[in-house]
C-alpha cells in the first residue's frame, strides 16, 4: 500500500505543556480510591460501542504508519480507566497524564469488555486485511492475566492485528510475564515496551523539557519534541526499535 498521500487529520490541538503534569494530592478522592479524575467518562462497554477508536483526530498517534516494517496499516486506540487498571507502584500514580484528558472516554475493565473485543478486532482485520496497529493503552494498563490470554488469542486469530504500547506491570509478575513471553513469540507483531524501565524495551520519563535526540537515557519521543510534524504514525520508534525511549512527563 502506497503511503505518499496519507496524512493525519488531526481535530484537536493540544494545550499540554511539557514539564507540567496536574499532580494530586496523596488523600485526593481519585488517588485513594484508584480510580479517574472523571468518573463521568467511565463507560461500561457493550456491543453497540465502537472500543477501538481511530488515531486520525489524534495530533500524537496519527492515522496511519508512513515508515517501517508496518508501512500503510492505520492506527486504532484503545482507552481504559487509569489507576483502576494500573498497578499502584505506577510513578504516576498521582500525576497520570490523565488528569489532564477531561474528555477521554475510559471502557470499563472487565468481562464485558473481553467478550466484545474479539469481535470488533475480527472486524477490523477483515477491514484492513494487509493489517492494522492497535495502541494499547491511551490510559490504563493489563489488568489481570486473563485479559493479556485474550490479546494472545486474538493474535493467533487474527495475523493482520499489530500491536504497540507501554505497561507498568514487572516482567516478572502475572501479567508482565506472559506480556513479556507475546514480545518473544509475537515480536513483529506485540511491541509492549516496559514503562519506567531503561535498557531493551524500556521506557523513562524525564522533568527536562529541553532533552531531544538521542541522549544518555535513550531516544526522546519525537512525537512529544518535534511538534505536529511528527506522530507515532511517521515516527515508529517504539515498534521498529528496541532501544529505550524517553518521554517528557506531561
Amino acid at each position: 500500500m502506497s503511503t505518499t498521500h496519507i496524512k493525519s487529520k488531526r481535530r484537536f490541538t493540544e494545550h499540554k505543556p511539557l514539564g507540567h503534569p496536574m499532580t494530586l494530592a496523596s488523600d485526593h478522592k481519585a488517588v485513594v480510591e484508584q480510580t479517574t479524575l472523571f468518573p463521568s467518562r467511565i463507560r461500561a462497554p457493550d456491543f453497540s460501542d465502537r472500543l477501538f477508536k481511530s488515531g486520525v483526530h489524534s495530533r500524537k498517534i496519527g492515522s496511519h504508519v508512513t515508515k517501517g516494517v508496518w508501512a500503510g496499516m492505520p492506527i486504532f486506540t484503545l482507552t481504559l480507566e487509569e489507576r483502576a487498571t494500573c498497578p499502584t507502584a505506577c510513578e504516576h500514580w498521582s500525576d497520570c497524564f490523565g488528569n489532564k484528558m477531561h474528555w477521554s472516554t475510559r471502557f470499563k475493565a472487565g468481562p464485558e469488555l473481553e467478550r466484545i473485543l474479539p469481535g470488533q478486532v475480527k472486524t477490523l482485520a477483515r477491514k484492513h486485511p494487509q493489517g492494522f496497529v492497535v495502541r494499547l493503552h491511551v490510559l490504563g494498563d493489563f489488568y489481570s492475566r486473563a485479559y493479556v490470554r485474550l490479546w494472545e488469542t486474538m493474535l493467533l486469530a487474527n495475523p493482520a492485528l499489530h500491536v504497540f504500547g507501554y505497561t507498568r506491570r514487572e516482567n516478572y509478575s502475572p501479567e508482565g510475564d506472559l506480556i513479556h513471553i507475546l514480545n518473544c513469540d509475537f515480536s513483529d507483531r506485540w511491541r509492549i515496551r516496559w514503562s519506567e524501565r531503561g535498557g531493551e524495551m524500556g521506557t523513562v520519563t524525564l522533568k527536562d523539557t529541553t532533552v531531544r535526540g538521542r541522549i544518555a537515557e535513550g531516544i526522546v519521543c519525537p512525537a512529544q519534541t518535534e511538534g505536529d510534524a511528527v506522530s507515532c504514525g511517521s515516527c515508529g520508534l517504539c515498534w521498529n526499535s528496541s532501544e529505550p525511549i524517553v518521554f517528557i512527563t506531561h
